[in-house]
């Protein structure tokens, strides 16, 4: 009788054990909300993690899809302190924000890469001004990932910006002093030219040389002296080794001035230019 009474107690006692365990267990919500906020305060870890994890994996400046905002991540301002570093006197610094195709634009920019720059360069200033930023966007090819997950979107690169040679997007400016038509007479353009000249032979590329000048003379002399100026450049690289075939020179003369539309009519120096693309 005693053994069996003991047999019933230990079914009794399985048995029990086996529907009131996952109450008392933590891995398991029955209605005590401590065991609920236990079981979210794990998904917010594994989700820290995972952010994190992305951040090492994808590099130290990242974005978010159709979002402008620069998210650091480790190894961010190593990045910055080389940039800076980097950046020579008399140079400015381009950042580059990239986009996809069907990332909405912000309202009050062109492209959301643009407002991706501006989100950088908040990053560099101080020390940086805004005269030492030149702002970009830049629609990209790049193969879009899963649009929760943080991506790369921007770049960097060094701009002269001097009294004779300015360097912009896909151009650069090399300016003229007043109604100089002979020779180059820099030894800051003759070495840029240099590195245009070894650039081109190695490459293949061609450059294409457009003269400009201000509105001082007729429309007529203008045209001639803008050619003039061109063709100063295309012997300065011919005699580098450049081939002739290789470059293209012509002239706008007064016809598009820096500063916009045809308004100017003044002796300005940022007219006074040959504009320099190196193209396929």
């Amino acid at each position: 009788m005693r053994l069996i009474f003991s047999i019933l107690a230990l079914i009794l006692w399985l048995v029990l054990g086996y529907f009131i365990k996952p109450c008392f267990d933590t891995k398991y919500n029955c209605g005590n909300d401590d065991s609920k906020a236990l079981i979210d305060d794990k998904k917010d870890d594994n989700a820290t993690k995972m952010v994190s994890t992305a951040k090492k994996i994808a590099g130290p400046l990242l974005f978010n899809w159709n979002k402008p905002e620069a998210i650091t991540g480790e190894g961010w301002e190593a990045r910055r302190q080389a940039i800076l570093s980097n950046l020579k006197e008399g140079e400015k610094l381009q950042i580059t924000g990239l986009y996809r195709a069907d990332e909405v634009k912000p309202d009050n920019f062109d492209n959301l890469g643009i407002a991706r720059a501006e989100e950088i360069a908040k990053l560099f200033k101080p020390p940086l001004n805004d005269d030492q930023i030149e702002l970009r966007g830049q629609l990209t090819n790049a193969a879009e990932n899963d649009k929760t997950d943080l991506f790369k979107s921007a770049s960097f690169k060094n701009l002269k910006n001097t009294a004779a040679i300015k360097e912009v997007d896909d151009r650069t400016l090399i300016y003229f002093p007043f109604n100089s038509t002979n020779k180059l007479k820099d030894a800051e353009v003759e070495a840029y030219l240099n590195d245009v000249a070894e650039r081109v032979k190695k490459s293949g590329e061609r450059v294409k040389l457009t003269g400009h000048t201000d509105s001082m003379s007729s429309s007529e002399s203008n045209l001639a002296l803008g050619q003039r100026r061109a063709n100063i450049v295309k012997q300065y690289l011919m005699s580098r080794g450049v081939k002739a075939s290789k470059i293209i020179a012509e002239s706008k003369g007064e016809t598009v001035p820096a500063d916009g539309p045809y308004i100017n009519n003044k002796k300005s120096a940022a007219n006074r230019r040959t504009e320099l693309q190196i193209i396929k």
